[in-house]
């Protein structure tokens, strides 16, 4: 099996908070390699991904760059930033899926994503202490606690272990890092980023106490992203083909063989899904093999 075979397996077999800490782990070391590059022969780092991607605090410079009310949240400042934020994502994206679906699970990050950015931008805009000030916002956490302040509403007797040690009920880790968060408010370190937080820990608790009354406010970004999908996913080409008259003799070969190869590539479909769903563990023996003689033949 080649290598691209055994990474799109890989990725297939992720989910969606394993995918984006991949996502993650994969843009900050693009970042890293470029910072280096440039400052061997400047002398001094690029401000280019922050300049771009990071979501600034003036709304002028935001009209001109409205995709970085989304890229903010895949940008982090250094290393130690994105293991934390990954590590978290990771932890809490497990207890997340005991409860609720994946699609669920996009929708609130993606809400923790937007509703960071928008806490962020109304501090900054209106709040007087805050208004002189330069800042941009970079970085998951503000979707990382929409995830975490999900699981805590809807779950909040959950006993977690603290740093794999300290028995905790989940509601009281959620509370005492949004006090930290408020906190450290007016203190001159990283505020914006604080704001940000605690819009998405709003946002992830809003999300479950409307669906606990029966409104699922996600359900609009739900569809919005089905069709989203659908839109970059590509249509599979049918493998029938037309047969004139004058082809009759080779009319059963080219259907035999039209017919295996689509029976083939859908066997190979339906064991990619099962990967997605269950991980590259759950195959049998006969599935692998399979597998892997396909993509030795691709």
């Amino acid at each position: 099996m080649d290598t691209k075979t055994r990474l799109l397996m890989m990725y297939r077999g992720f989910n969606a908070a394993e995918r984006l800490i991949a996502i993650n782990i994969t843009i900050f070391t693009i970042m890293v390699i470029f910072n280096a590059i440039f400052r061997s022969f400047n002398g001094y780092p690029p401000s280019f991904f922050y300049e771009y991607f990071a979501l600034p605090k003036d709304l002028g410079d935001l009209l001109i760059k409205p995709w970085t009310l989304v890229t903010y949240a895949f940008i982090h400042g250094d290393f130690w930033h994105l293991i934390f934020n990954c590590l978290v994502l990771y932890f809490t994206g497990k207890i997340f899926y005991n409860f609720f679906t994946e699609k669920q699970f996009i929708t609130v990050y993606a809400y923790g994503i937007f509703a960071g950015a928008i806490v962020f931008l109304v501090a900054y805009n209106l709040l007087p202490a805050f208004a002189n000030q330069a800042a941009f916002l970079m970085g998951a956490s503000a979707a990382v606690l929409a995830v975490l302040a999900a699981s805590a509403t809807y779950a909040p007797n959950l006993i977690v272990n603290l740093f794999g040690v300290f028995p905790l009920k989940y509601w009281i880790l959620a509370v005492l890092l949004i006090i930290s968060d408020i906190a450290a408010i007016g203190r001159g370190i990283n505020e914006g980023g604080h704001f940000a937080h605690l819009g998405g820990a709003l946002i992830g608790f809003l999300f479950v106490k409307q669906l606990q009354k029966g409104n699922d406010i996600g359900i609009r970004f739900e569809r919005f992203w089905n069709r989203l999908v659908a839109y970059f996913t590509p249509k599979k080409k049918s493998p029938l083909k037309t047969v004139y008259r004058k082809q009759q003799n080779k009319r059963s070969t080219t259907n035999t063989t039209s017919q295996s190869a689509s029976e083939k590539q859908r066997k190979v479909d339906a064991i990619l899904d099962k990967i997605s769903k269950s991980g590259y563990e759950s195959l049998t023996k006969a599935e692998k093999d399979f597998l892997f003689k396909a993509g030795k033949e691709n």
